[in-house]
C-alpha cells in the first residue's frame, strides 16, 4: 500500500524549483513518484494513505559524511581511546545512529571505530533491525604508529605496511578507507599541523584501495599533510584545517589543485564553531570562517560532515554546522547541495539518493517552513518528517546545548597543549 506525503513546498533536488503543493508517493522503501498534487491525485490507487505535513519543505535526506557513532558526544574525554566492552559500544552506536535521524540524516559515513563495530551497524541498519540512517563505514583509521587515533587499531608504516591495512579494510568489508595524514588534536603528541606519511605511502593507500573497489578519505589538518593527499590524488579530505605553525592559513596553490582533480572536502564545521559558542581548537573563528569562505570562492567541491562524537558535538545538532557554512558565504542551494546531491555522488550513491525521484531511496526530510525563504537554514534546526529508506522515523527532540563553551574551555586547552600549541583562549 502507498503512502503520500504532501507538503506546502517540494524540493525535488538542490538547484529544482519548489513545487508548492506538492506531493511524494511512497512504495515500500523506494519512491514511486513526485510532484504537485494536482497532477499526482488522480493516479492515486484507493487503498493510498496521504499524510499531509503541513507548512513544510519536503526534501532529500541528509548527509554526514564525517560521524564517529562509537565515541560519546556528552563526554569530555578529550581522546579516542575508549573503554567500553564490544557490546556497550553497539548500544551507543545504536543510540546515536537514531539522533542522527532525529537532525535528518538519512545517510552516514562513519569515519573511525575499532574493529569491525562498524560494519555491524551497518548491516544491522540495512536489515531493519535498528534504526538508523544508511551508513558507509571505514573501521580503524590507518595511521603511523603512535599516530592520532592509533588506539583504533590501524597503525601501519612503510609501503607495504599500508598496502597491507587497506587489504584488511576490504577482508572485513569497509565501504571506504580513512588515513591520518596528520596528526591531530585527539591524540597528543602527534600534532595536528604535522604530515605523518610520505606521498609515495599515500599514493600506495590510493592504488590499493581504488583496486578494492573502495574511495579515500584522509584527516588532514596540517597544510603540508593537505598538499601530499591532493597530489597523491585521495578522493576526499577531512576538516582541512590549513594549520602551519601555530596557526592557520589557506593555501590557494593547493585549493586550485582540489579542483583540478575532483577532490572534495569536507570541513566539519558543528557545534564547535558557532559564533556564540565558539570553542574549536584549530584557529580563532574568524579565521575559520575565512578559510571556508576562500574555499568556495576557489571552487572547492564541499560535502557537509560534523565529527559528531568528539566532545559536546552531538549528532543531532547537526544543523549547527550548517549554520558557520552560511556565515562563510555559502547559499542555501549551496549548502542543500553538499547536504545531498554532493556527497551522493562522492559516496557512489547518484543513483541512489540524494534527490527525490521515482525509483529512488525513500530517504526524505522535512523542515519547518520555508528553507529558501525566511526560514533559511536556520530551518534545518527543526526536522517535522524523516523517513530513512521507506520507515517514518519518530521524531525525539533536539538536545539544546546551553553554554558549551564554557564546559569545552578546559577541553580546548588540553587539546592545544597536546598539539604543542599557545592557548587561544
Amino acid at each position: 500500500m502507498a503512502l503520500v506525503l504532501r507538503a506546502h513546498r517540494l524540493l525535488l533536488d538542490s538547484a529544482a524549483e519548489v513545487i508548492q503543493n506538492g506531493a511524494v508517493i511512497v512504495s515500500g522503501d523506494r519512491i514511486q513518484d513526485a510532484g504537485s498534487w494536482t497532477d499526482l491525485r488522480n493516479r492515486l490507487l484507493s487503498d493510498a494513505t496521504v499524510q499531509d505535513l503541513g507548512d513544510v519543505t519536503l526534501m532529500p535526506g541528509l548527509f554526514d559524511c564525517h560521524v564517529h557513532l562509537s565515541m560519546d558526544p556528552s563526554s569530555l574525554n578529550a581522546t579516542t581511546d575508549s573503554n567500553l566492552s564490544e557490546p556497550e559500544m553497539l548500544d551507543l552506536m545504536t543510540l546515536n545512529a537514531s539522533k542522527l535521524l532525529d537532525a535528518g540524516v538519512t545517510t552516514a559515513r562513519d569515519l573511525g571505530s575499532p574493529g569491525v563495530v562498524g560494519a555491524i551497524i551497518r548491516d544491522l541498519i540495512a536489515a531493519g533491525e535498528i534504526e538508523g540512517p544508511r551508513l558507509q563505514v571505514a573501521h580503524a583509521p590507518i595511521t603511523v604508529p603512535g599516530g592520532h587515533a592509533c588506539a583504533m587499531g590501524g597503525e601501519a608504516e612503510g609501503v607495504d605496511g599500508v598496502r597491507a591495512e587497506v587489504i584488511k579494510r576490504a577482508a572485513e568489508g569497509a565501504n571506504l578507507v580513512k588515513v591520518m595524514s596528520t596528526g591531530g588534536f585527539m591524540t597528543a603528541g602527534t600534532h595536528p599541523g604535522k604530515a605523518r606519511y610520505s606521498l609515495e605511502q599515500l599514493k600506495a593507500i590510493v592504488e590499493e584501495a581504488h583496486k578494492h573497489g573502495m574511495p579515500v578519505t584522509t584527516h588532514a589538518t596540517g597544510t603540508e599533510g593537505i598538499e601530499r593527499a591532493v597530489d597523491a590524488r585521495l578522493d576526499s579530505i577531512e576538516h582541512c584545517a590549513w594549520i602551519s605553525g601555530d596557526n592557520t592559513h589557506f593555501e590557494q596553490n593547493i585549493a586550485k589543485k582540489m579542483v583540478e582533480y575532483d577532490i572534495a572536502v569536507c570541513p566539519t564545521m558543528n557545534t564547535a564553531c558557532v559564533e556564540h559558542n565558539y570553542f574549536c581548537p584549530w584557529d580563532s573563528r574568524k579565521a575559520i570562517v575565512s578559510n571556508l569562505t576562500q574555499l568556495r570562492s576557489a571552487g572547492v567541491k564541499m560535502i557537509v560532515g560534523t565529527d559528531a562524537g568528539i566532545p559536546l558535538c552531538r549528532f543531532e545538532r547537526y544543523f549547527d554546522g550548517l549554520t558557520v557554512l552560511a556565515d562563510a558565504g555559502y547559499t542555501v542551494r549551496e549548502i542543500i547541495a553538499s547536504a545531498t546531491s554532493i556527497p551522493a555522488s562522492i559516496c557512489g550513491l547518484a543513483n541512489e539518493t540524494g534527490r527525490i525521484a521515482s525509483g529512488f531511496s525513500a530517504d526524505l526530510a522535512a523542515f519547518e517552513g520555508d528553507v529558501l525563504g525566511k526560514g533559511g537554514v536556520l530551518a534545518f534546526g527543526k526536522p517535522k518528517f524523516v523517513m530513512a529508506r521507506g520507515q517514518v522515523h519518530k521524531l525525539q527532540e533536539i538536545t539544546e546545548v546551553g553554554d558549551v563553551a564554557k564546559q569545552a574551555q578546559d577541553t580546548v586547552r588540553a587539546l592545544r597543549k597536546g598539539a604543542g600549541l599557545p592557548d587561544i583562549l
